[in-house]
């Protein structure tokens, strides 16, 4: 069915939503008053999920996407509206999404960080397909698994892009045959790379390729190959990445900002203005948020999950010499299910898209810190954690936000809360 809409918003995911004969229908690519025609495509739960056919009557705040593979890369999904209008939806769709599924009426301001909206990302998860004896490079479409093969990402730095097409040349084909994936990470100064290979590989053919990229791609200095026993690390065992006045070593399946621009912003706001006894931090990674909270505590727990990172951490601790940092290779929950000690000043947290959940946050609370500093990358799951913390006696007291994505539908985040009772210092 083919018909006339004009949605009244944006929501989360990027899409534009209205109604038309009693239904709520999703439109991706489409701005707010706008009028076009569309053609139904399915319905799900009442939703009718459609696609834009044409434009008929565009809103201002409609340019031209830059990106020729806009549409139908799954990446992006705001190319068609100016970065200003972007940052303004963004603000408004984390405070309906903390209003409708956390309860949290946030009608304060929310402080805004942004940065360069273009050639932002120092990592990137490149797909890979072969067909006919040719190997394709690029990106899944929204929703799919069927390959959009790019010659360029615009929102990728210019070290990563430089490797995309490099990689792309005839001569890699056989060497990629068995590969699925290729995670590109660069460092601070946009020169180093550490690329990491998924596929079915062989030991010969895991090294041959390792092999070629280290003698062959600019500034490549760190491979891993990924195969069923684990990963194969040829080169440099990882890379370093500044922040600030901090130096991380990053290893292959080691969690690292995937935005170049805003890391330092985010790092100190997450940790600026407090200081005390004892600070945990859960979900810690290679030690972001760690390293300078141990310039300000007595003592800080870095909690993380993920061994490699949780090594880094360790590394990262002794390079800096801060030798007030105890790193616990565990989940949050395991964590707090043994932690025994006074209750803390500050926790900060930064899950990924799951969020931290109800047990875990029930510990947490048990445990009684003074303030809780959550960094989330997912907004649906931050209001539901903000929800559940509310109930459990604290409050919000400042949320930020940081575009480290522009162009693209994720919203990155900081809220600070507090006990209930207490002042907002």
């Amino acid at each position: 069915m083919i018909f006339e809409f004009t949605p009244q918003k944006l929501v989360y995911g990027g899409d534009a939503l209205g109604h038309f004969q009693g239904r709520t229908v999703l439109v991706p690519h489409a701005l707010p008053g706008e009028k076009l025609e569309v053609e139904e495509v399915r319905i799900a739960k009442g939703v009718t999920y459609a696609r834009p056919l044409r434009v008929m009557t565009p809103a201002p705040e409609r340019v031209t996407p830059p990106c020729p593979y806009f549409g139908r890369c799954g990446g992006c999904r705001y190319q068609h509206l100016n970065y200003e209008s972007q940052i303004a939806w963004k603000r408004e769709i984390l405070r309906e999404t903390l209003r409708r599924i956390g309860r949290i009426r946030w009608e304060d301001d929310i402080r805004i960080h942004a940065a360069a909206p273009w050639n932002y990302r120092s990592q990137a998860q490149i797909k890979v397909s072969q067909s006919e004896g040719r190997v394709e490079l690029g990106f899944y479409e929204a929703e799919s698994h069927r390959l959009v093969p790019v010659d360029e990402c615009k929102i990728l730095s210019p070290r990563l892009n430089a490797a995309l097409g490099e990689l792309r040349c005839h001569w890699w084909h056989s060497l990629l045959a068995e590969c699925k994936e290729i995670e590109m990470t660069a460092d601070h100064t946009d020169e180093k790379l550490m690329l990491t290979f998924k596929g079915t590989f062989n030991a010969q053919q895991g090294e041959t390729l390792a092999r070629g990229c280290l003698d062959r791609l600019s500034g490549v200095e760190t491979v891993a190959v990924a195969r069923d026993s684990g990963f194969t690390v040829y080169g440099a065992p990882a890379i370093d990445y500044r922040v600030a006045d901090f130096l991380y070593r990053v290893s292959p399946n080691s969690f690292f900002q995937a935005s170049r621009f805003l890391i330092s912003e985010l790092a100190a706001a997450a940790t600026a203005g407090q200081s005390g006894s004892l600070a945990l931090d859960l979900y810690a990674g290679v030690g972001l948020f760690t390293l300078p909270l141990a310039r300000a505590f007595r003592q800080v727990v870095g909690v993380e999950g993920n061994l490699a990172a949780a090594a880094d951490l360790k590394a990262n601790a002794r390079r800096h010499e801060l030798r007030n940092i105890r790193v616990v290779g565990q989940s949050a929950y395991d964590f707090f299910r043994r932690f025994a000690q006074v209750a803390p000043d500050l926790v900060v947290v930064d899950p990924p898209r799951a969020g931290v959940g109800r047990r875990t946050l029930d510990l947490l609370a048990r445990l009684g810190p003074s303030r809780v500093h959550y960094v989330s990358c997912h907004p649906p799951t931050l209001a539901r954690d903000l929800g559940a913390l509310s109930h459990l006696g604290y409050r919000v007291i400042s949320v930020e936000m940081f575009d480290f994505f522009p162009q693209t539908a994720h919203i990155e985040c900081l809220t600070q809360l507090v006990k209930s009772g207490r002042g907002d210092s």
